[in-house]
């Protein structure tokens, strides 16, 4: 099965099982690969495939990027984690054919995703068996270490994200 983009004349095959990230804005593709770790995951995984669609059009957004996964579901914390970063995402489960959209939510807090940037934080240190853990100031679009109390913007969370 293959889906037509008729103006652009772009095909792109459904998939049976997986996960669709949609509506991502355009040229930001990568960075929800990044903090899904989808290259890992491919290499680790082999039979799962990954298509990245970037600067496709779009009703809703003019220009968009899109993210296929054959053969593997994004956890709801890791959607929900991109709901962070881009607000207007959406995630969808595709199962035999038939798709169901995520309702992503804005976490209250966020275990071992995140690496604290202040390199003194206990959380940093190899001595101290700590998970990262940080705080959701969703009103301020910022999340504070629950350690150290150092606050991070919901846009640096890409650069911070853990292997």
């Amino acid at each position: 099965m293959q889906e037509k983009d008729p103006e652009k004349g772009m095909l792109v095959r459904k998939i049976e099982e997986g996960t669709v990230v949609d509506h991502i804005p355009d040229w930001k593709a990568q960075t929800v690969s990044k903090v899904l770790r989808l290259d890992k995951l491919a290499r680790m995984q082999s039979e799962i495939s990954v298509a990245i669609l970037q600067n496709v059009d779009s009703k809703t957004l003019a220009r968009k990027d899109v993210i296929k996964i054959d053969r593997w579901h994004v956890d709801e914390k890791e959607a929900d984690i991109l709901s962070l970063i881009f607000p207007g995402i959406t995630v969808n489960y595709i199962n035999e054919w038939k798709v169901s959209k995520y309702s992503s939510k804005v976490p209250d807090t966020i275990e071992g995703r995140i690496k604290c940037p202040e390199v003194n934080c206990i959380s940093n240190s190899g001595r101290e068996p700590v998970v990262s853990k940080f705080v959701t100031l969703k009103r301020d679009r910022l999340l504070q270490c629950h350690y150290c109390d150092t606050t991070v913007e919901f846009e640096r969370i890409p650069d911070l994200v853990s292997a």
